[in-house]
């Protein structure tokens, strides 16, 4: 695989650093990484068409077809039949942040975290439905430590129950310099970077989840961005909808700002599956259609749906491609990394010296049969903290959970609806 130059380092170890150092690199697949690096960047994506959506016109036009959905999926966690994962691997130095990004405190009041946020709001809905919906948190190694102990000394005071939370680590895959070889980080260390939110997979099947969420009863798992504390995983109109097209995975949507607004969009292919293509390979004809929403919920207008990370998955779907080994596909970037040169001095690139390659676990999206999205408004879903300043920013963020939260307050003395009886896995088959 053009990596003999790792057995050369190794030689010069100790015995027990060389036997692990040899050992860690053989954990990797070498074998996707070269194919990832020869393939490289995707040359476009050809006749792209809108996906399938469940849109917010027809949402709040068909008032009946609307309650039965959201009814479907209250019964779902009512019978304790769908779980959460929590993306939580990055660190947040873009925000000028030391730690985990979900530590971030949020506010408004001291210790409100973006982790106690979303642990509140899965602790709401245990509260409503009387079942508490597993919550999965993905860590990296630079995350672990301080997020568990967040969870262990908090978990209760935010809501959560005993055992509720369970964690899963993120794994790495090596740097690759411009000839395709691993960079070594320190004597016996290989220079490697988190495998992406995409690992969440691999994560999953590795720990035994899918196997425990199938023997538990649970038919959904949806996933989510510790960054965007307006996050709603456990909406009953997805999780509904889902069940009412029988869907092996649907991912959440808003409507771009801009058509030359730098999200990725949902479409589908000329097979007709449904994936989300990054904006920088959706040319001006893809983006040049007209139109209304079709009849048949897809959308005929351009390629506006932009993906806001939260996604829903039938458990039996993920269980089954990990059952067949299947691995989502290595997406490469451009980074600097420091890394040893070959005479053991140390290398501090000013420029991007190297290769890191991510998996998207957006990607497990063409993989299912029958896939569709939900557009949701932006105002009520959506509120990324990516920058220190600006769009997306903390600020910006704070401005749209204020307003978020005013509407809430206004509508708190209306009548709760209804909400259906527990759906157990011998009274409705789920989605296949």
């Amino acid at each position: 695989m053009g990596q003999g130059h790792l057995v050369a380092h190794a030689a010069s170890l100790e015995p027990e650093a060389r036997d692990a150092f040899l050992a860690a690199a053989a954990a990797h697949p070498w074998g996707s990484l070269r194919e990832a690096l020869e393939h490289g960047a995707t040359s476009g994506a050809p006749a792209l068409r809108p996906p399938k959506c469940y849109t917010l016109g027809r949402q709040l036009n068909q008032n009946e077809e609307h309650n039965r959905v959201e009814r479907m999926g209250q019964g779902l966690l009512a019978g304790g039949r769908v779980a959460t994962l929590l993306l939580a691997g990055g660190q947040g130095t873009r925000l000028g942040y030391d730690g985990p990004k979900g530590m971030l405190e949020f506010g408004p009041d001291e210790g409100r975290t973006l982790y106690r946020i979303h642990a509140e709001r899965i602790a709401a809905s245990t509260e409503r439905y009387g079942k508490p919906a597993p919550l999965y948190v993905l860590l990296s190694a630079a995350t672990a430590a301080t997020t568990r102990a967040a969870f262990d000394e908090h978990g209760e005071a935010w809501g959560l129950r005993p055992g509720q939370v369970r964690f899963l680590l993120q794994g790495t895959l090596p740097a690759l310099d411009d000839a395709g070889r691993a960079l070594i980080a320190a004597p016996g260390v290989l220079a490697e970077a988190p495998d992406g939110h995409g690992g969440a997979f691999q994560a999953l099947a590795d720990a035994g989840v899918l196997d425990e969420l199938v023997e538990q009863g649970v038919d959904i798992l949806t996933t989510f961005q510790v960054d965007n504390p307006l996050a709603r995983p456990l909406d009953p109109v997805m999780l509904g909808w889902m069940v009412e097209r029988r869907l092996q995975a649907i991912g959440k949507a808003v409507r771009k700002a801009s058509p030359d607004e730098k999200v990725g969009v949902f479409a589908r292919d000329l097979r007709g599956r449904t994936k989300v293509v990054e904006y920088s390979e959706v040319t001006a004809d893809d983006d040049a259609a007209d139109g209304a929403d079709g009849a048949d919920g897809a959308i005929e207008s351009p390629l506006m749906l932009g993906s806001i990370a939260i996604h829903g998955f039938s458990v039996r779907f993920l269980q089954g491609l990990a059952r067949e080994g299947d691995a989502l596909r290595l997406h490469a970037a451009r980074k600097k990394v420091t890394h040893l040169a070959p005479d053991g001095s140390r290398v501090v690139p000013e420029a991007p010296n190297a290769t890191k390659l991510e998996r998207f676990i957006f990607d497990l999206f063409p993989l299912a049969a029958r896939a569709e999205v939900q557009e949701v408004k932006r105002e009520w879903e959506f509120a990324p903290v990516k920058n220190a300043t600006g769009i997306d920013s903390l600020m910006s963020s704070r401005v749209l959970v204020d307003a978020e939260v005013r509407r809430w307050h206004q509508t708190r003395d209306l009548p709760a609806p209804e909400t259906a009886p527990a759906l157990k896995p011998r009274e409705m088959d789920g989605p296949r």
